[in-house]
């Protein structure tokens, strides 16, 4: 039997993984990792939404450390307010560098992989699938393929049966995700990929701020693969 622990933070790269984990195991476990985010319970919400969804269990965990370490190092994405930006803004590698600083929370994918290695050795084994791809592989080092070499070639000595990290989406950028999601069939307007989310429409649709690094590479993705985005908006992200 193929086993998968999907790590799931509810955004657009996540909701893939979740759909493709469902076709391609027999077994497929959702793990949503708590530590004090500004998205905290909207990403929850998201969480059970899919869990219902595709009939996937769900489990909910809290790291309080990883809250106390990230406030310590003064991330935005815990307790502060993450820069607004703009697509053109993003072009220029030096900002998008800066936005990726702001909002780094520290080791919280080798934190994670941890977590979710622990759960898989504890069931017998499996692969611990994430949402690390290209495009935010060029500025966060933790969603790069040599990460996920390195992690592996830990998870070989760290765990006493045959875990594995898999990135299925770790040569697309946000056009190929869009893509995919399509292809799956995929709810995408039911996910939240916004740094600082301004709740729920009534029909349960999560409401992105729009000024987000997150969410402008959201909207040009989804417009630029799809031409169009289901996405509700306070504010139309510029492109």
């Amino acid at each position: 039997m193929k086993r998968a622990v999907v790590l799931f933070s509810g955004g657009l790269d996540s909701t893939a993984c979740l759909y493709w984990a469902k076709k391609n195991y027999d077994d497929v476990i959702m793990l949503t990792v708590n530590y004090g985010s500004n998205e905290e319970k909207v990403t929850n919400k998201v969480a059970e939404f899919f869990s219902k969804e595709l009939d996937v269990p769900l489990k909910i965990l809290r790291l309080d450390f990883l809250e106390e370490f990230s406030k310590l190092r003064g991330t935005t994405l815990v307790g502060g307010e993450t820069p607004r930006v703009t697509g053109e803004e993003l072009e220029d590698m030096n900002v998008a560098q800066e936005t990726a600083k702001s909002v780094w929370v520290p080791a919280r994918n080798v934190a994670l992989i941890a977590v979710a290695a622990s759960l898989l050795d504890a069931l017998g084994g499996g692969d611990i699938i994430v949402g690390f791809n290209a495009e935010e592989g060029a500025t966060f080092p933790d969603n790069t393929p040599e990460f996920v070499e390195r992690m592996n070639g830990m998870l070989k000595y760290g765990t006493m049966a045959e875990v594995k990290v898999v990135a299925p989406l770790i040569d697309l950028d946000k056009r190929g995700i869009a893509k995919l999601l399509k292809e799956l069939g995929a709810k995408y307007e039911y996910s939240n990929s916004c740094y600082m989310p301004k709740g729920f429409t009534e029909d349960g649709k999560p409401i992105h701020c729009g000024e987000c690094e997150s969410c402008v590479r959201r909207h040009r993705g989804l417009m630029e693969a799809l031409g169009e985005d289901r996405t509700v908006y306070a504010v139309e992200p510029k492109i």
